[in-house]
């Protein structure tokens, strides 16, 4: 009676057995899964040259691929249901592989579309990351979806076996993820960039579509990535003057000419400027404080500084060129997490091997491993344009500044923020305070830029004749609105709570509410 049973509840058999073997099917998923992911990580590429790469969009993309990911379970499944065969796999690799492909070649000029009048707030950015994700990125990641459950229903031959063969699919499957994360992240992408990426992730579905297809005129469709690379624009995002377009291990980078013949780095959507070489004695932007910071010493005192957030190499540069011949010099220690950026600041913003040394690694971890002691540091580091990243705001980062600062050394901080009473500035005072008992605050050159200055022991600005007469009118500026801020109560920023991100979304959109 059993092996009767067992029969009539066998699942019928299916045709082109060679290809619903546990091997195939098993390396198909993996193609797949890591596909999967591979479009996930170059969407954020494609996207951040539009939108930047904040958390907001990083929410919005993932949230995405999940939700597109869901859909595609549910609709492989009733696939299979009603026509399981290999050349219905097939087709779905086949039609994820040609969107994958096309990515690059569409994602550009409609993106560029997506993002028209619609970055003005925080909110807005979500609207045209979710707009410009949903057109682009979930069709294929849906068909990619679909693949896993429809191979389940060709591996099940037997309703007793369906949990093996489910729980080995699906670890493949999440072991192609595991690949489709690392390999993109540390190679493919940074080595070969985002296009290559994403012609490789096609080329491969497109192959494993066409062997599942009848006949093999599905072959054909491998033309579908070569063609793609020459419909692809050549630059992911042209902005005028462009010098130079990177896809660096960590972000999107440009170089591009200003009408002034200024040199400038912009990184992900080029809200803001991340470097700058002029020829000019000024900048014109806040990187102009930084050079009264040498000036709190006596001339003749050699100095040894360390920069977090060295980018190009602007800070260094103009110690080196504009501050050193006047004073006994300054050593400068540059940390920068991105290697990229070091490479276009020694090809494009005169970055000479003298003006510092430069040390690869992220800030904290730099002074967690150093035992080095510095008259002055200073924090230039963003991830992106406008936001300080929370680890280098908190009490606990400002505590490792104080241990590498030399006796009476200064803590000097460039801030994006609307007003000297807005709550991010505020939360950052308060922070400040609770590590060193004097701060000061004022408004550095630049739009929305301000210059905060801790230290152990009192400080009081330069003399004017103590500076080189190109100075002077920096200094001028710097004073007319210097003052040591008021310890209000309220939020300390913790490594455990620091809400960076959600404040100054806030203070942009307070400020955009009351602008007339």
């Amino acid at each position: 009676m059993a092996p009767e049973q067992a029969s009539s509840d066998a699942l019928p058999p299916l045709k082109g057995a060679w290809r619903t073997t546990g091997v195939f099917l098993r390396t198909f998923v993996f193609a797949t899964g890591a596909a999967v992911m591979a479009v996930e990580f170059a969407a954020e590429r494609l996207l951040q040259p539009f939108f930047g790469n904040s958390e907001l969009v990083w929410a919005t993309l993932i949230g995405l691929i999940l939700l597109a990911l869901s859909l595609g379970y549910a609709a492989g499944g009733r696939l299979a249901d009603r026509r399981p065969t290999p050349s219905g796999l097939g087709l779905l690799a086949l039609g994820g592989g040609i969107f994958v492909a096309l990515l690059p070649a569409i994602a550009s000029p409609l993106l560029a579309q997506v993002v028209h009048g619609l970055l003005a707030t925080p909110a807005g950015v979500v609207i045209a990351t979710l707009a410009g994700t949903t057109i682009l990125f979930m069709p294929p990641v849906a068909c990619l979806g679909a693949v896993t459950p429809y191979a389940l229903r060709l591996a099940v031959t037997r309703p007793e076996n369906v949990g093996s063969k489910a729980g080995s699919l699906y670890a493949w499957s999440t072991a192609g993820s595991i690949a489709g994360t690392f390999v993109p992240t540390f190679y493919t992408i940074p080595y070969l960039g985002v296009r290559t990426t994403l012609w490789l992730s096609a080329t491969v579905l497109i192959a494993l579509g066409a062997i599942m297809l009848p006949k093999r005129y599905g072959m054909l469709a491998l033309a579908v990535p070569i063609t793609a690379a020459y419909a692809a624009p050549p630059l992911l995002k042209p902005v005028p003057g462009l010098i130079k377009e990177v896809e660096t291990q960590y972000q999107f980078a440009q170089v591009y000419r200003l009408p002034n013949g200024d040199t400038a780095l912009s990184v992900n959507d080029a809200a803001g400027i991340q470097s700058l070489y002029t020829s000019a004695r000024l900048t014109g932007l806040y990187y102009d404080a930084y050079m009264l910071l040498p000036y709190f010493y006596p001339p003749e005192k050699p100095l040894s500084s360390l920069l977090i957030g060295m980018a190009a190499g602007t800070i260094p540069t103009l110690y080196k060129r504009d501050v050193d011949p006047y004073r006994a010099p300054v050593a400068m220690t540059g940390v920068e997490l991105d290697p990229g950026l070091v490479a276009l600041g020694r090809q494009y913003f005169h970055l000479l091997p003298s003006a510092a040394k430069i040390v690869i690694s992220d800030g904290r971890l730099y002074l967690r491993s150093t035992l080095h002691h510095y008259d002055i540091i200073i924090v230039d580091a963003y991830s992106q344009e406008i936001y300080i990243p929370f680890s280098l705001t908190t009490k606990e980062f400002f505590n490792l500044c104080r241990q590498h600062l030399a006796s009476g050394g200064e803590l000097a901080i460039n801030l994006n923020a609307t007003s000297p009473t807005a709550a991010l500035t505020q939360a950052m005072v308060r922070t400040l305070y609770a590590v060193f008992p004097h701060v000061y605050i004022a408004k550095a050159p630049g739009t929305y830029n301000y210059l905060l200055v801790a230290s152990a022991k009192a400080l009081s600005l330069p003399q004017a004749s103590s500076l080189p007469s190109f100075l002077r009118p920096v200094l001028g500026g710097i004073a007319s609105t210097w003052h040591q801020p008021a310890d209000t109560p309220g939020l300390i920023f913790t490594d455990n709570r620091a809400p960076v991100e959600t404040m100054t979304n806030q203070m942009i959109i307070n400020h955009l509410l009351s602008s007339p």
